[in-house]
């Protein structure tokens, strides 16, 4: 009897969403409204891969090679994404921006035109190599310099691009005197301030009504697993953005949490919608521009393990309201 007291309240109120007067009887129930705005729904996206070429970072390129496939079937769980991707290295000295390409001339692995998406980058990746000047890391300069050169390779107008950095070293980028010895100990070389990258990163697509999206994987802290040093100016220039980039460990028992949490929050960007408190699951209501889901129709779901609504098909649009009625549960 008491929980059909609660949905009457909840159908009552689900009338105050469609236009009707507010009540305070309303609020001497359980009942809660949570409102949302889609901000954001995307489902095309370009991805930079700044992989550190030195010879001691093969085995965790290999990984991200190896679990691509994996990579894609989580960015593809909610959404189809349609993607573009390239890969860079570290080495600015040696490749200055220029793309990695495969043995038979893949420089951009596309969703839209690619029969094996997982294969080609393997092959991309795979011609990666060791190099003289490898051990001086440069992965915010080089995804500059890539981005200025060739971002008309794999950048999409008005499409947000992911840069996703992999290095276990800080970031060296080198202004003036970079010669001489590995840059820990080389005291007579002047590097960039990150400054320069968050202002080029904030603006390359602020004329688009898009953005950049830096996911470094890198060492966070000697603590966590010991590595030669620890990338600081990657997590503060992905932070200085104010978006979703995140940063990752590169921990080997960290590497695939970090790897699959890149696709799972672009993957449920815009198509999932935590709520406040903890929700009945059989007393939700959920509303689109005050237009009411059918749950027969199976586009929005309530996951119980994040107490979350998940549009799995089509997504609101961008501006739509997404307004939820539910039960606290008890």
């Amino acid at each position: 009897m008491l929980h059909k007291w609660k949905y009457f309240f909840l159908m009552a109120a689900s009338l105050v969403v469609m236009g009707c007067k507010e009540s305070a009887l309303f609020y001497t129930t359980s009942w809660q409204r949570a409102v949302f705005t889609q901000t954001k729904a995307e489902s095309s996206f370009d991805f930079l891969w700044v992989l550190d070429n030195s010879g001691s970072m093969k085995p965790r390129r290999d990984y991200l090679r190896d679990n691509l496939a994996n990579f894609l079937d989580t960015l593809n769980s909610r959404k189809a994404i349609n993607y573009q991707m390239a890969v860079v290295t570290t080495d600015a000295f040696r490749d200055n921006g220029a793309l990695i390409k495969s043995s038979s001339g893949i420089e951009v692995v596309r969703s839209a035109t690619s029969n094996n998406p997982a294969a080609d980058f393997s092959e991309v990746v795979n011609s990666i190599t060791d190099s003289t000047t490898s051990f001086w890391e440069q992965g915010l300069e080089n995804s500059l310099q890539a981005v200025q050169k060739n971002g008309s390779k794999f950048s999409r107008p008005g499409v947000p691009l992911v840069i996703v950095y992999l290095t276990d070293e800080e970031d060296f980028s080198c202004q003036s005197q970079c010669w001489g010895v590995e840059p820990e100990r080389n005291t007579g070389w002047t590097g960039f301030g990150v400054q320069r990258y968050s202002d080029f990163f904030k603006q390359y697509k602020s004329g688009e009504g898009s953005e950049v999206i830096l996911f470094p994987i890198v060492g966070v802290n000697q603590e966590r697993c010991p590595v030669p040093s620890v990338g600081a100016r990657y997590a503060e220039v992905s932070g200085s953005l104010g978006n979703y980039g995140k940063e990752g460990s590169i921990c080997d028992s960290d590497l695939a949490e970090s790897y699959n949490n890149i696709a799972k929050i672009i993957a449920d960007r815009g198509s999932v919608f935590k709520l406040p408190q903890p929700a009945d699951p059989e007393s939700i209501l959920v509303y689109v521009d005050k237009k009411l889901e059918d749950p027969a129709k199976g586009n929005v779901v309530f996951d119980v393990s994040q107490n979350a609504i998940i549009f799995q098909n089509k997504l609101p649009a961008e501006g739509s309201v997404i307004e939820v009625l539910f039960d606290e549960k008890n």
